[in-house]
């Protein structure tokens, strides 16, 4: 029976945005922002970041479907850097990655990121309804 990953795994430090309006940040400098506040509560540097979990859903305007990109904006050029989605839970998502990889024994410090900004992507919330596997998103 598994036995999970209790005393296996640390969150070292965490980072945050500041919340609200943000129309003049794209979605570059809030993972910049986020990133530099985690290495300084964390009391690392990124040279000690051994892989990334990233996480975003609405790629068309964040920064895009390959995680080459989040590696380029965090200045990681020589870190795996992984993409994940999972709708609402896509920063858990990546939180879970992050924390099997330590776990498991493959890395000793990993990055688990989320970035979204739901308002530039047009849309004016939550899906209401619909069918099939996505659901219908507006009135």
């Amino acid at each position: 029976m598994a036995e999970g990953i209790k005393d296996k795994v640390a969150i070292l430090g965490m980072g945050c945005t500041r919340f609200g309006e943000r129309w003049e940040a794209g979605a570059e400098d809030l993972i910049v922002e986020a990133f530099v506040e985690c290495l300084n509560d964390a009391g690392i540097d990124k040279k000690d970041i051994e892989a990334a979990y990233v996480g975003t859903c609405y790629d068309e305007v964040n920064i895009g479907k390959a995680a080459v990109a989040h590696a380029e904006v965090l200045k990681l050029p020589h870190v795996a850097v992984t993409r994940t989605e999972n709708f609402c839970a896509t920063a858990q998502e990546a939180l879970r990655a992050a924390s099997y990889a330590v776990a498991s024994g493959a890395c000793d410090i990993v990055l688990a990121l989320g970035v979204e900004k739901l308002k530039d992507t047009g849309f004016a919330g939550l899906p209401i309804g619909g069918g099939g596997a996505y659901p219908r998103i507006g009135g």
